[in-house]
This record gives structure tokens, sequence and C-alpha cells, in this order.
């Protein structure tokens, strides 16, 4: 299947059956079964009776992929940039709308021994931390909605999600600032600064933020964090709509 799939991408137009099936030197009938379960997930279609060509699903997973592969290009320097200030775990997150979360796409760890680890690839929840709720503070509401009653308990704490009022009203405070800022000094001695970053209609598409031990984030650097990181995440959105 991946074999053909291959094929499929690398065809300059429309394909019959016969042609791909002496290309993979597999039975026609086989490679016809084949293609009929891509259709089916939208990964071929037909182009007539007798011809197929790349599906929408398949050019819909192109381009996750190159919006990914060109978000952390862009995002790297700024992130380098972050991390040489500031000393901490610095990282870009992508918003991942079918599921309402975000996935870690890139990040860079802090040198300090003791530190706080982000896993590149990982999926982290938007209803806690800096990270998660400085895109959903952006979201439409139905969207904010769903992911507030999805949300019961903290993932790492355990503690029960706050009630929907203060999420809101903290929801309304890093609209206004343009970043969210998150402590927890009692349970798992974590803090985080994280700003969106916006695709070119205007929606949030991914956030990038600084997290730390909350021992070491001082009240005298917040402002100056914050400004920093806002100015990042600002810097990416232009750059991305430039790109």
């Amino acid at each position: 299947m991946v074999r053909i799939l291959q094929c499929v991408a690398e065809e300059q137009g429309p394909f019959s059956v016969r042609p791909l099936a002496n290309q993979l030197k597999l039975p026609p009938s086989t490679v016809h079964r084949l293609l009929q379960q891509l259709v089916m997930t939208g990964m071929v279609e037909r182009a007539d009776r007798d011809a197929y060509r790349p599906g929408q699903e398949l050019f819909r997973m192109a381009s996750l992929l190159m919006r990914r592969f060109d978000v952390r290009t862009v995002a790297r320097p700024l992130l380098l940039e972050l991390w040489r200030q500031w000393q901490e775990t610095c990282s870009i997150c992508l918003y991942a709308p079918a599921e309402r979360a975000a996935t870690v796409l890139d990040t860079i760890p802090s040198p300090h021994p003791v530190r706080y680890v982000i896993e590149a690839s990982a999926t982290l929840p938007l209803a806690w931390g800096s990270l998660g709720r400085s895109m959903l503070a952006f979201l439409a509401q139905e969207d904010i909605d769903k992911v507030i009653e999805q949300s019961k308990r903290g993932p790492l704490s355990g503690a029960p999600a706050p009630p929907r009022a203060e999420l809101l009203q903290q929801l309304g405070r890093i609209r206004r600032r343009g970043y969210a800022v998150y402590e927890d000094r009692v349970k798992l001695d974590i803090a985080g600064v994280a700003a969106p970053v916006f695709g070119s209609a205007g929606t949030v598409i991914g956030c990038l933020g600084v997290t730390m031990p909350a021992s070491r984030y001082k009240a005298r650097d917040r402002a100056r964090l914050g400004a920093a990181v806002a100015g990042a995440a600002a810097r990416l959105t232009a750059a991305l709509a430039g790109s």
C-alpha cells in the first residue's frame, strides 16, 4: 500500500491500473483492489472510467506535513533567540483542530540540571499550562466550550479543573495581555509563558513558549519575559504570512 502511494505521488498526471501494476510488479487485480481501498479513504480518486489520480485527502495530508516543516524551519531561529536569552526550555506547538489539543513541534531543553522537559511530538491539553491556554484563548467560543466541557482534571497534577467562569476570566486576560502565564508552585513546581501564533487567515495555528521550574520564575522577570515571548510569536506570525 505504501509503495502504491509513492507511485501515485510520483505520477505526473492520471494513471491506469495496468501500467501501475507493471511498475509495482504485481497482478493488475491486486493493484485494482488496493486502489479501491485508497479511493474509499480519499487518498486516490477516479479521473475517468479507467484512470485514477491523487485524491483530496492525499493533498490535505501533504499540505499539513509541509506546513509543519515550514513552521519549524521558520520558528527555529526565534526559539534559539529565546533560549539564549532565558536559558530555559523553549517550545513551539501547533494547534490540532480535530483533537482540540496541541502538538509539540520543536523544543530546546534548558541547560540547567533541574528543568522542565517537554518532548517533541507530545500532545498537550489546552485547558492547562501556558502553552495550551495561549491557544485556547483565541479559539472560537464553540471550541472553547468543548475544551472546557472535556477538561475535568489536570493531566499531571490530577487537580480538578477551575470553574468555567474562572477559566473564561483567565482566557479574557490572556487575550487582553497577548500572552498566557501559568504557575503551579505547590504540586508541580512549574511556570511558563506562551503567546499565540496566527495563520494568514487570522486564526490561531500554534504558540511559542518558555517553560521552567516555578522556583526560577522571578517576579522581576515576568513582564520582560512576557514581552519577549509575545514579540517572538508576533515575528513568527509575520514571517509565516510573508512565506
